[in-house]
């Protein structure tokens, strides 16, 4: 035994009196670290409300800057619808030939009322461009451009004159590009619907003056009010550039992330851990029913961590360092504190490791303080009874163990075998003894009668109730009776006998072994299943009757089938249907109907070993929670 220190002789509330002043230590610290995640949780909510914050004023900024571009855009609508008088007179006086209108001299004569470069176009039904002053651009096909061609689609077969927004042209038919000059296009159906009349108007005045309605100021204004923003960049719907303001940090523009982004019309978000950025995508939409363009925007802000880390950074510091002079204290507290109580409650662990590794003769030792002397005792006395409880347990496992082997003697040793039918049958207890069970009675040398059964509860009561049951079907059926009067008879002399709340679900038929007609009685039991190989379904045995042995004197109605040919039969306990996996969802009849089916062209012990297989695979390691019993009759010719 350890020497005595002058702290082993304290008694237990002066001990709690230490481990208190160590649990001071550690709320201290409990509150400390509460306190820095809160900081933290303040920061970084800080810099998230910043960044929002600076999205939502970026996109305000955005529509406003674009409804003064629109406005800007509309001051040529007017003059462009007057300027369409003379071009639908041109091709009405061609009376829809088109080779007959004279483009350019139609342009030459429009274009002296513009301050700029007019073109013409004829866009037919198939949205190719088929007639123009650009020749770079004849034949350009807008189906390549999906919502465009809608839209131009939709004012050709309108009766109204269109204005497009001033935006960026197609280059060449080649290239196919939407990158070229500003143009300010315009529309108008041909009264036949046939074509869509264009117009393109170049001005010196399109870059310089939208400019000044640009985002360049805002973005400015933006990167000084959010320090983590390193680049502001915005792309129109054809991927073009419009600005970049910051420090590039990239290679390029992702074309085809942010085309996702158009197309889905949603905000997105990019993670560079390893740069320790954040690309958040703002999907502006501009479209309008009035213009053919779509105007929507897509805004690349990217955020650099950098303030982020180093504020937190800041605060852990700060922290930590209170935290460890904190923990320098309560250290040596707690050396004091363990010298003291880990002498004793080590002598006890070796003491009862001791016991545990099976010397359940062996003693605590003798403990200094008077807490620890009735701890001593208290262990003491549970090892008396651990021992007269072992005793009972072992004769207790015994007899359960000849119950079970008894048990084992009621279920048939062996299948019956017939040229025309095979039979498999498997009983698997939940506990070492169940209330399933299954039998194959001879009844003449054609009528085999088989059943499967289960008995309310589990445990010896209901193996005893299984055991009943069983012999008492027995005894009937082998009079050669039929189906109904054996039950019937059956559910009387089980019900004289049954103790309150015992019954026991039960499926009975007779199988005629060589013409296949079946006769059954379901008394509450789990619906077996048919599968018909003629009729290519599968039909369930719906019960006939109420469970045996709840009251005397049922009557049950009978049932007939025909197996033929490549049908099965499966009968089962609800122990198949009702096995749970560890998320505790049920196997279920559905999942039994489809193993069924999927297996039907295999023998019968085949069937049986996939059921259990789909069984053992769905519940995992789960627990086996209830007996599972299956009986598998085919018809093989």
């Amino acid at each position: 035994m350890a020497a005595s220190s002058p702290l082993s002789r304290l008694s237990l509330r002066s001990s709690l009196i230490l481990c208190i002043t160590a649990i001071i230590l550690i709320v201290i610290m409990f509150l400390m670290a509460a306190a820095y995640a809160q900081a933290y949780s303040w920061t970084v909510q800080q810099d998230h409300e910043q960044a929002l914050f600076t999205e939502m004023y970026l996109e305000e900024s955005i529509l406003l800057a674009d409804r003064g571009l629109s406005l800007y855009d509309s001051t040529l609508d007017s003059r462009m619808e007057e300027a369409f008088l003379g071009y639908l007179s041109a091709y009405h006086a061609s009376e829809g030939d088109i080779s007959r209108i004279d483009l350019p001299a139609i342009r030459d004569a429009l274009d002296s009322g513009f301050r700029g470069q007019l073109d013409l176009y004829i866009i037919n039904e198939s949205g190719v461009i088929v007639a123009s002053t650009v020749p770079g651009v004849m034949y350009l096909d807008f189906k390549n451009y999906p919502e465009f061609f809608r839209s131009i689609t939709r004012i050709r077969e309108g009766d109204e004159f269109v204005a497009d927004r001033v935006v960026r042209s197609v280059v060449n038919t080649t290239e196919g590009t939407v990158s070229g000059q500003l143009r300010k296009f315009a529309f108008y159906p041909t009264p036949d619907h046939r074509y869509l009349l264009e117009m393109g108007l170049v001005m010196e005045g399109f870059e310089n003056q939208r400019s000044e309605l640009s985002y360049v100021e805002v973005t400015r204004r933006i990167q000084e009010m959010n320090p983590s923003i390193e680049l502001i960049r915005i792309f129109d719907v054809n991927g073009n550039l419009l600005l970049e303001r910051g420090v590039n940090p990239h290679t390029g523009a992702n074309q085809t992330f942010i085309g996702e982004i158009f197309s889905t019309g949603k905000d997105a978000e990019i993670l560079e851990q390893d740069r320790n950025r954040r690309l958040h995508y703002i999907y502006v939409d501009l479209r309008e029913s009035s213009t053919a363009s779509d105007m929507s925007l897509v805004a690349e802000i990217t955020y650099t961590q950098e303030p982020l880390r180093k504020a937190l950074s800041q605060i852990l510091l700060y922290y930590t360092l209170i935290g460890f002079i904190a923990i320098v204290m309560g250290i040596v507290m707690a050396y004091v504190i363990a010298r003291f109580l880990t002498t004793p409650i080590t002598e006890i662990l070796e003491d009862v490791s001791r016991i545990a590794q099976g010397d359940l003769g062996h003693t605590i030792r003798s403990m200094p303080n008077p807490e620890f002397r009735r701890l001593e005792e208290s262990i003491n006395l549970m090892i008396g009874k651990i021992q007269q409880f072992s005793r009972e347990i072992e004769r207790e496992k015994a007899e359960i163990r000849i119950a079970a082997e008894i048990q084992r003697t009621f279920l048939p040793r062996e299948i019956p075998e017939s040229e025309r039918f095979e039979v498999a049958a498997m009983n698997i207890p939940a506990q070492e003894v169940g209330g399933d069970f299954y039998d194959f009675i001879p009844l003449n040398e054609r009528s085999l009668g088989l059943v499967i059964a289960n008995v309310a509860g589990k445990g010896i009561p209901a193996a005893l109730f299984m055991a009943l049951s069983r012999s008492i079907l027995r005894a009937i059926a082998t009079a050669d009776q039929r189906v109904e009067e054996t039950i019937e008879e059956s559910n009387s002399l089980i019900a004289a006998d049954a103790a309150a709340g015992m019954f026991v679900t039960l499926f009975y038929c007779t199988l005629d072994k060589e013409t296949g007609e079946v006769s059954y009685v379901n008394a509450g039991h789990n619906p077996p299943l048919h599968y018909s190989q003629k009729e290519k379904r599968l039909r369930t045995l719906l019960p006939t009757g109420m469970a045996m042995g709840v009251m005397p004197d049922l009557s049950y109605s009978v049932g007939h089938l025909t197996l033929e040919t490549g049908d099965i039969l499966v009968l089962y306990t609800d122990g198949v249907t009702e096995a749970f996996n560890q998320n505790d969802e049920e196997f279920g009849e559905g999942r039994l109907m489809d193993a069924a089916v999927s297996s039907r062209g295999m023998s019968a012990g085949e069937i049986l070993d996939t059921i259990y297989r789909k069984v053992t695979e769905f519940t995992g390691g789960a627990m086996q929670s209830d007996d599972i019993t299956l009986v598998v009759v085919r018809c093989r010719r």
